[in-house]
């Protein structure tokens, strides 16, 4: 049986001018280090706790953020009807309740004149395309704000203009070559190459920085004598920062991290509805990992394999039944999805064996749009290299009738460090235009539509952009290593410190670490794969979970007694409100 090429280790190298900073200023010698490696620049211990919300800079320096403001205070203030346009996954709808919530419970719109619109994954795709624009144009707004979309989408937008429609966009998406959409009336982006803003927060933290403005500029002009902060709007963005994997670095992305710090706080105070159903079957408090692997998943779950308004609904559920009502659903949802995902991983990874290049791009005849971009990060993970999938626009759609007629596939794209996703689509756009029919995205991860007859001219296509990025050099899976802990160093007081330093994320890893082990128990857990250990390391036992630790078919390659390195992560283990501390072994090292 074909397998993945085996995971190279790289030890991660430390800043002695960083760690100078950080220990002076308070910082334990050990965690000094390893918050070295991932700084760029000497920063101050205690500055990395910080989640003050006046530390934020004033989104006023976000380009067209004053015309769109004075736009939709004008459409409070004349009662008009606003649609919102957002995408379809955990970005989008964190955005579609941000402003939702903003529109309706703090600057008490009425919910009559407020739609959302979202496009549905598999038939429609990503942005503003023809049959969204369609249902805008039917709405009759006077209104849009996108969230999360538009940046590239200026045809749609012009329709929807042209039709006496004013269009906001907000968004944190590349925009092209042309520009931001000359038909909207403004493009709220901070990617845009005339901001100044910081360019890492999402969709639904720019919605919310927009939203901010507004509620002040209500007050300001008289239309309201009086709103609330809308902080506690935070717990959305918070969900959707984590989920869309935007920078967590502290010296570049300090915005994001007040967010999310903020809003795991609303999360854990159970502040809403959603928030005490999420709440009720977990053990121990709600952090970012929670969040991306238990939460993320599942609200997106919905616009993966259909439409996406059920995880809108649990986040702005009023009641506890309503939002379990929604729960529930998403979760069989979930469900779905990973044994969908599961099916379609097991296929691609033994063709990606087959590939020799720098990239991978498969294609299934029987795939399903809605898990191509998760199962392309598996491929990512497994292989070291950018991946994509394809299959027939539309594979997957529920209630689907005969697809003997599609001819076009649509794909997701994933990247690895130091290689831009959207920079290798517009490559191949630009040379090629005949093959890449439509495509968007950022630097990690974009999608694309291309004809199924033309797949193989574009997989070459896109090896020859992969190739002006990286050249030759040799791709493997990589896996990060910060060094081994001192002997005697408790594992409480360290992951206490860890769990102070949320949000780990994307620019900002949680830490991982090198040990050397005598094995005293194994146990099988699950369907075999995984296993439960206990490991001695000289002075303490200590419990650990290897997750995917054997294969289907495999037996386990040590025995009661071997002496092994590990590479694992510190996590807290939850039971009846009591924490252990539990080894997550990542992989076996050899010395």
């Amino acid at each position: 049986m074909l397998k993945p090429p085996k995971p190279i280790f790289k030890f991660r190298e430390s800043d002695d001018a960083v760690i100078a900073t950080l220990i002076e200023s308070g910082s334990p010698d050990w965690l000094a280090k390893i918050l070295s490696s991932r700084l760029d620049k000497p920063m101050g211990f205690n500055s990395l706790y910080s989640n003050d919300l006046t530390d934020v800079e004033d989104p006023s320096a976000i380009p067209d953020m004053d015309i769109a403001v004075s736009r939709i205070v004008r459409a409070i203030n004349d009662e008009e009807k606003i649609t919102l346009v957002c995408d379809h996954d955990m970005d989008g709808t964190g955005s579609a309740a941000v402003l939702w919530s903003a529109l309706i419970d703090f600057f008490k719109v009425k919910d009559t004149l407020v739609n959302v619109v979202t496009s549905h994954r598999l038939t429609e795709g990503y942005g503003i395309t023809e049959p969204v624009a369609q249902r805008i144009i039917d709405l009759k707004p006077g209104l849009v704000i996108s969230a999360d979309k538009g940046s590239s989408d200026e045809p749609r937008i012009k329709k929807i203009a042209e039709a006496g429609i004013d269009v906001i966009v907000t968004d944190h998406h590349e925009i092209g070559a042309n520009g931001p959409p000359k038909s909207a009336i403004a493009v709220v982006n901070p990617i845009r190459v005339d901001s100044s803003y910081d360019k890492h927060v999402c969709g639904a933290g720019v919605a919310f920085l927009t939203m901010a403005k507004v509620r002040t500029a209500l007050i300001q002009a008289g239309v309201r004598n009086h709103i609330p902060s809308i902080a506690p709007l935070l717990d959305y963005v918070a969900v959707a920062t984590i989920a869309d994997c935007v920078s967590m670095k502290p010296s570049k992305a300090s915005t994001n991290r007040t967010f999310v710090k903020r809003g795991l706080q609303l999360i854990n105070s159970k502040s809403r509805p959603c928030w005490e159903v999420f709440s009720s079957d977990l053990q121990g408090p709600v952090d970012a990992e929670t969040i991306g692997f238990r939460l993320a998943p599942a609200v997106a779950a919905a616009g993966r394999l259909d439409w996406a308004e059920i995880g809108f609904k649990f986040l702005i559920s009023k009641t506890t039944q309503d939002a379990q009502k929604y729960w529930i659903e998403l979760q069989h949802e979930n469900a779905l999805r990973k044994d969908i995902e599961k099916k379609l991983r097991e296929k691609a990874i033994p063709e990606a064996c087959k590939k020799l290049g720098q990239s991978i791009v498969l294609f299934f005849e029987d795939g399903h749009s809605g898990v191509h971009g998760i199962t392309a990060s598996r491929l990512v993970e497994a292989f070291g290299k950018p991946a994509a999938i394809f299959s027939p626009k539309g594979a997957g759609v529920k209630n689907s009738t005969s697809r003997d007629e599609v001819k076009l596939a649509s794909g997701s794209f994933r990247g690895i460090p130091g290689f831009n996703v959207k920079e290798a689509l517009s490559y191949v756009g630009d040379k090629y235009p005949e093959l890449l029919l439509s495509h968007g995205g950022h630097v990690g991860a974009g999608g694309g539509s291309i004809l199924i007859d033309s797949f193989d001219d574009f997989v070459i296509a896109y090896e020859e952009a992969v190739q002006a990025q990286i050249g030759d050099k040799e791709l493997k899976p990589t896996i990060w290593v910060d060094g081994e802990l001192p002997l005697g160093v408790n594992d409480f007081d360290v992951l206490s410190e860890l769990d102070k330093l949320e949000p780990w994320g994307r620019d900002f890893p949680y830490p991982t670490f090198k040990g050397k082990f005598e094995v005293r128990s194994i146990k099988k857990l699950g369907d075999g794969s995984h296993l439960k250990l206990s490991l001695y390391d000289g002075l303490n036992s200590k419990d650990a979970i290897w997750f995917n630790a054997v294969q289907s078919g495999d037996e386990v390659l040590f025995t009661i007694g071997s002496n092994l390195s590990f590479v694992y992560s510190l996590k807290s283990n939850w039971y009846r409100n009591n924490r252990k501390i539990q080894l997550q072994i990542i992989s076996q090292i050899n010395d």
